[in-house]
């Protein structure tokens, strides 16, 4: 009997400390602390590189750009350049106000009706570029409303897979990933997660639309049968070697540059 008893409570502790893992483990996910990385990884210079739309207007190609969760608007300044260098105009959709960020539903109608909004004002071509859970807020948004491109860097293709990758670089147990995922998917559990609804979108959504992704093997987040699924759909895939997750740029930005140089070219 005290067998039963002692086996029975290792497995209630075991089992509390898979829940705990896994609510942590999704928190860092839906509902990351703001992060301020070292300015050698974020590589902005001036006040003028703030976010919004610039040049004022619309030109030929616009292109609406998507943060991830940790980091904020500020993150995609990187991917500025090489756009006003071929002449199109940018906007930054900032979704820090919500309660999943990049992940929250609204932040799928935020990107939408960018895009629909650019196409009103004269855009001949609009282009989605997001990071991380920006890229798959972009192709929620694309699913929805037509665009010309999609550009994802460091993308997150599939939620249960980087929970997954998360989890195994932390050496924590592979069940862990599937708490965090059910956690992060189901309407209560949620709420473990610090947030007040799960998320909805959790996959790639979109096949029809030209699509640039721009990856690392050194993330764990993206795994490389997710890569494959998408370059077996079309895809483009430009491939760095030792970058952190949405680093690609600082490993190589004239690589970087080039590849979004040639999908741009390519969309005509």
């Amino acid at each position: 009997m005290q067998l039963l008893r002692t086996a029975v409570t290792g497995t209630a502790i075991a089992s509390a400390g898979s829940v705990a893992l896994g609510a942590a483990a999704a928190r860092r996910l839906l509902r990351p602390a703001p992060a301020t990385p070292p300015e050698s990884e974020l590589v902005y210079a001036t006040e003028q590189d703030v976010p919004g739309t610039e040049p004022d207007g619309i030109a030929r190609t616009h292109v609406v750009h998507v943060h991830g969760q940790s980091i904020g608007p500020q993150q995609v300044l990187r991917g500025l350049r090489v756009w006003r260098s071929l002449g199109a105009s940018s906007q930054v959709v900032d979704t820090t106000d919500l309660p999943l960020r990049s992940l929250d539903p609204a932040a799928v109608d935020r990107v939408a009706a960018a895009a629909h909004a650019a196409r009103a004002r004269g855009a001949e071509r609009v282009v989605l570029q997001g990071w991380s859970a920006g890229a798959l807020a972009a192709s929620a948004a694309a699913a929805r409303t037509p665009v010309d491109g999609i550009v994802g860097v460091a993308p997150l293709l599939d939620v249960r897979s980087a929970l997954r990758g998360a989890v195994t670089s932390a050496r924590f147990p592979a069940a862990v990933a599937i708490v965090a995922a059910r956690i992060a998917t189901t309407p209560g559990l949620s709420r473990l997660a610090g947030v007040p609804y799960p998320l909805t979108v959790t996959r790639w959504q979109d096949d029809r639309t030209p699509t640039l992704l721009l990856h690392s093997t050194a993330d764990a987040l993206v795994a490389e049968p997710d890569l494959a699924v998408r370059r077996a759909r079309g895809a483009r895939v430009v491939t760095f070697d030792h970058a952190r997750h949405t680093l690609e740029w600082n490993e190589d930005p004239e690589r970087w540059e080039s590849g979004v140089r040639d999908f741009a070219a390519a969309l005509g």
